[in-house]
C-alpha cells in the first residue's frame, strides 16, 4: 500500500504538467475530474483494490481461456508462424 502511496503522490504532483501536455488527447477529461478520482481512489481503498483484484483475476482467466481455445484465425497465424 504504501508504494500506491508514494505512486499517486508522485502522479498528482506531475498532474498539472501531464494534463497541459496531454490535453488535446485528452479534451473529454477535466483536470478535476482526475483529481476526483485519485481523491476517490485515497479515500475508498478497499472498494478500489477489491475492484482492481476482481478486474486483474477477471483479465487473466480470460487470457487463459483464449490460449486454450484461440479463434481460427490466431490458430493458423500460429501454425504459419511456427512452420516459417
Amino acid at each position: 500500500m504504501q508504494i500506491f502511496i508514494k505512486s499517486l503522490t508522485k502522479l498528482v504532483r506531475s498532474l498539472p504538467f501531464l494534463y497541459r501536455t496531454h490535453a488535446e488527447l485528452f479534451h473529454s477529461v477535466s483536470l478535476e475530474q482526475v483529481y476526483a478520482t485519485i481523491l476517490f481512489s485515497l479515500r475508498d481503498r478497499e472498494t478500489v483494490g477489491q475492484y482492481l483484484k476482481n478486474w486483474l483475476d477477471y483479465t487473466n482467466k480470460a487470457q487463459a481461456e483464449f490460449d486454450r481455445h484461440p479463434p481460427p484465425f490466431v490458430e493458423k497465424v500460429l501454425k504459419w508462424k511456427l512452420n516459417v
